[in-house]
């Protein structure tokens, strides 16, 4: 069975980008960010390009928390290249939470549609997450027509935060207790997922020390430009509530993700995915470098953010126009 691909027939003399969703979501991850949602399906994807609130007059205001604005639409790193004339394929992997290797043979089959929809063009990998480890373990092979490798927020080195599931369970009554009683169930549904995603055994295949991380034999990249990215700033989403003042509502802090949940963690197994400056909320950045990188750059966003960062969208076109 072919894989279901999406197909953007841009300027038959542009290269062909091939888009690897990661763990657990699918193809709108990147081609319609502004309509999918992550985490299980429960959180709207625009959500994590949210701005703060500005101060309302709307007395309903004060009834409800807030993500701040949330936009109608993301321009995200698929956006961006299809409107420059790119080529462009992007499908769902049949077992968004199963082995890489399976995900590698889809690859394969989507590659080989790539080169017989546009002949002689050269083909960029561009993955995200698990989908920069699906696009490095394709390459272990020769691919003549691949001319460009992008690594974006991909655990290269493996990423520990699978460890800390188990701390997450008594997290929940604590954050209940806290939070007003509306928010509840959004809360407890939010940290469900995580737990669920960490607890999984595909990200257990992403260990540091996991059979595949070790096993994982890069060949001399010859002709492929190498590029990766990672992130620093794991905060993924913040919840305002409002305070009313002089007749008017201002938005105050009153949760973030991750950050709250660490509080309630000891020290010694927050690990350094989820710390300021070392990580983007699920991969270190010292764990995004490629391997065979040329290039690596560090990016202030976290693990989804990162898809629409403008410096990461402006060095990847500027590198596939080299091609």
């Amino acid at each position: 069975m072919k894989p279901d691909t999406v197909i953007h027939r841009g300027d038959p003399r542009r290269p062909v980008a091939i888009f690897i969703h990661g763990l657990g979501v699918n193809r709108d991850f990147w081609v319609n960010p502004s309509g999918t949602k992550v985490f299980g399906g429960n959180i709207p994807m625009r959500v994590f390009a949210a701005t703060p609130p500005e101060p309302s007059t709307t007395a309903q205001a004060g009834k409800r928390l807030t993500p701040g604005i949330v936009p109608d639409r993301i321009n995200n790193l698929w956006t961006a290249l299809t409107e420059k004339g790119f080529n462009a394929l992007c499908w769902t992997q049949r077992r968004p939470s199963g082995p890489i290797n399976a995900a590698v043979e889809e690859l394969q089959a989507v590659a080989a549609t790539a080169e017989k929809i546009f002949p002689g063009r050269p083909i960029a990998l561009l993955g995200h997450s698990r989908g920069g480890l699906i696009a490095r373990k394709f390459m272990e092979k020769r691919r003549p027509a691949v001319r460009a490798l992008v690594t974006i927020a991909s655990p290269h080195a493996g990423s520990s935060l699978s460890r800390v599931g188990k701390y997450l369970s008594p997290v929940a009554p604590l954050l209940r207790a806290v939070l007003p009683e509306e928010t509840r169930g959004g809360v407890a549904r939010i940290l469900k997922n995580i737990h669920e995603l960490l607890d999984s055994g595909a990200l257990r295949e992403l260990l540091p020390d996991s059979g595949f991380i070790m096993n994982l034999h890069d060949r001399p990249l010859r002709d492929v430009l190498g590029m990766s990215f990672g992130g620093t700033n794991p905060a993924l989403l913040t919840l305002y509530k409002w305070k009313k003042k002089d007749g008017m509502m201002y938005p105050e802090p009153l949760l973030t993700i991750p950050g709250s949940l660490l509080r309630a963690l000891p020290p010694s197994v927050i690990p350094e995915e989820l710390k300021p400056g070392r990580g983007d909320s699920m991969v270190t950045a010292e764990s995004a470098v490629l391997p065979s990188a040329s290039a690596h750059y560090n990016l202030p966003a976290n693990h989804i953010s990162i898809t629409w960062h403008s410096e990461l969208i402006n060095k990847v076109i500027e590198a596939l126009e080299r091609l």
